[in-house]
């Protein structure tokens, strides 16, 4: 998806040479990264790679060791969604969101109209007068995220925000980031959801060991890293025993971290289905699937982290 025309150039989020260590650990290494008006950007990377460290740092609740962190305003003007969801179990969303306007210093005066703001927003009007302890995982995240919406930042920064909530769920945040995003707001999330991350966002980041190893659109730093390859995916009925992992080894194929899922590439012009299907079926294999098919964010994913040496 291209990001909407915007008039504003200037970036919204600038970080410069971020650098933070707690006590002896590293977890930054001079991260530079900028995040325009009305752009989703995805981070992206292990657990441990340091991206909450870094989003927790732009949204200003972290200061860094080294670097600095400039955003379109001050940081009133950086909303902030944690992956944990922290609402009031016993009141209504209407209450939740009055108690946490004020919280966030709203005047009096514009609570009201902010909280009915952002409820229309995220679909949550019919749901005002509702406990929030008997919502859905769900709803409770929408909850969440208007909190962060109710001072209407410049900068969004959401840390996982569909974990544990189901499909329906996850595509209703993802319609809520894509109606700020067309508003201008400036959105950078973390997500280990790769194929939702390719679909919503406009650039991505790959972070391993506090550095950003790699930067750009989806689809180019796809096209960029395997080019006119494919991907080869055998799915096995059972594990491949220790004298029939060769033939795998054999045809390029690389176990994935499902041992019954080994992957490989090769040009599309190479790859012979039958004859592929033919060799390791000789070697005692049995295969559930074989199937070839356009690398996606997942196997860029994967691609970094095997130059990296991660684990």
């Amino acid at each position: 998806m291209s990001a909407p025309a915007l008039s504003d150039p200037v970036p919204r989020v600038v970080v410069q040479g971020a650098v933070h260590a707690y006590g002896e650990r590293r977890v930054l290494n001079g991260v530079d990264l900028s995040v325009k008006a009305g752009e989703i950007y995805g981070l992206l990377g292990p657990n441990g790679a340091g991206k909450t460290t870094l989003m927790r740092a732009i949204a200003g609740r972290l200061r860094l060791t080294s670097g600095s962190v400039r955003t379109a305003d001050d940081r009133r003007a950086v909303g902030y969604v944690p992956q944990d969801i922290a609402v009031y179990p016993h009141l209504t969303v209407r209450e939740n969101l009055e108690v946490l306007a004020r919280f966030a210093g709203l005047q009096a005066g514009a609570i009201k109209a902010s909280v009915a703001r952002v409820m229309a927003d995220a679909a949550l009007s019919a749901r005002a007068d509702q406990i929030c302890g008997t919502l859905s995982g769900g709803f409770q995240r929408r909850v969440n995220i208007c909190a962060s919406l109710l001072h209407d930042p410049a900068v969004l920064v959401l840390d996982e925000p569909t974990v544990g909530i189901d499909i329906e769920a996850r595509d209703a945040v993802h319609g809520l980031l894509q109606q700020l995003r067309q508003r201008g707001t400036a959105l950078v999330l973390s997500t280990h959801d790769l194929d939702q991350a390719e679909l919503i966002c406009d650039r991505v980041g790959v972070m391993v060991a506090g550095r950003l190893l790699v930067e750009g659109a989806p689809s180019a730093l796809i096209s960029a890293t395997f080019g006119e390859d494919q991907e080869v995916v055998i799915a096995l009925r059972q594990p491949a025993s220790d004298h029939q992992v060769p033939a795998l080894m054999a045809e390029g194929l690389a176990v994935t971290d499902a041992p019954l899922l080994w992957i490989g590439r090769a040009p599309a012009r190479t790859i012979n289905v039958a004859a592929l299907s033919q060799s390791l079926e000789d070697a005692g294999l049995q295969l559930r699937e074989v199937r070839v098919r356009k690398p996606d964010l997942a196997a860029l994913f994967r691609a970094v982290l095997d130059r990296a040496g991660a684990p």
